[in-house]
């Protein structure tokens, strides 16, 4: 099925944030992923929402880059709405968003596990990021991901709902008596 699609990663963002974005872009580049990008694939001339909505058919994974200028971004609310659409249940696609700062995660986004790309968390999580476009290339059945390990506990119970990630639960220090 990855075959089906001439990119592996759409990315949508805020202009504001087109210097992360772009570093993200050259590295997943680098590492073998085909990255859709609006820089490197909307020229002059084209209808940007025509070319925007054959970039989000042809890609398996979009990454969101959540930050206050995404959440104040049309663009980046449409773009996300139109994967959705496409597949609600995050199932065939997916939905893969990366936490630039410290705003409150807004409306239905909230329900997704995801990548803490804030600026002390980078190394670590452009290796989760990696793992998580790749393994979507080609999904097993069930993968062997937590969210917990990502961004904490705190958003397991909204994650649970997908059978692609195995949550584990914090064990107990104390002893019983």
């Amino acid at each position: 099925m990855a075959d089906d699609f001439s990119h592996d990663v759409f990315l949508s963002y805020s202009s504001k944030d087109q210097a992360v974005v772009m570093a993200v872009a050259k590295r997943l580049r680098r590492n073998g992923l085909r990255v859709w990008l609006d820089f490197w694939e909307v020229r002059p001339g084209d209808n940007i929402l025509a070319k925007i909505e054959e970039g989000l058919e042809n890609s398996k994974v979009l990454l969101f880059f959540m930050s206050g200028n995404a959440f104040g971004s049309d663009w980046g609310q449409l773009e996300v709405g139109i994967f959705r659409f496409r597949d609600p249940l995050n199932r065939e696609r997916r939905l893969i968003p990366l936490r630039l700062d410290n705003t409150p995660i807004k409306g239905s986004l909230a329900q997704y596990c995801y990548i803490d790309w804030r600026p002390m968390n980078r190394n670590r999580a452009f290796v989760q990021l990696l793992e998580a476009c790749k393994l979507f290339r080609n999904p097993p059945v069930f993968a062997k991901t937590t969210c917990d390990d990502v961004n904490g506990p705190q958003n397991l119970a909204s994650n649970a709902i997908s059978k692609r990630i195995t949550v584990r639960k914090p064990q107990s220090t104390s002893r019983r008596t």
